[in-house]
């Protein structure tokens, strides 16, 4: 028998082996990728990076989703989802379905909006924990209706319990006309 051994710190190192890094600018509210002085791409970020590489990649939806119907006909999807997927390391289809709010009228976010939102964020993000990179994640979202944006706070806790990461972010919409 092999004996598990859970140590707190684990996939919150400062500078673990990733082949890339994205970086959050808040500022434009994009997040992009960032050089690394060799060449290649940066790795001193993978809690950050994982974050955004798992909110912002467009997951694909199932025709069968409650919320399907504001694909537009386009479920979208990373073309990597078809390749490998490993369900015995705990991999997942890597993104979230906020891409879907995007699209979605201010009228459905005024109603369920922030609801969705949270849900979304903590599905996509539900992998760290089954990779033992976090322990708990918390995600909370308010609708903004003067500024037209839904914020989503992201919070992710180690096992000791420690606050290892706490971003927020705003998902602008450019449908003034629709109230």
């Amino acid at each position: 028998m092999v004996d598990v051994v859970i140590r707190a710190a684990e996939g919150c190192d400062p500078d673990p082996f990733l082949l890339w890094n994205a970086t959050w600018s808040s500022a434009d509210g994009i997040a992009d990728w960032r050089l690394a002085g060799s060449g290649g791409l940066a790795a001193d970020a993978a809690l950050a990076t994982a974050v955004v590489l798992c909110l912002f990649t467009d997951k694909r939806v199932p025709p069968d989703h409650p919320v399907a119907y504001l694909t537009d006909g386009d479920p979208r999807g990373w073309w990597g989802d078809g390749v490998d997927v490993r369900a015995d390391l705990d991999e997942t289809e890597l993104g979230s379905w906020l891409w879907l709010l995007e699209r979605a009228p201010l009228t459905f976010l005024q109603q369920s909006g922030a609801r969705w939102a949270e849900q979304f964020a903590r599905d996509a993000l539900a992998p760290l924990i089954g990779q033992n990179a976090v322990s708990r994640i918390d995600a909370s979202a308010t609708v903004d209706e003067i500024a037209n944006r839904l914020e989503l706070s992201v919070q992710l806790y180690g096992r000791d319990g420690a606050s290892a990461y706490d971003r927020k972010f705003e998902l602008v919409w450019k449908q003034m006309g629709l109230l």
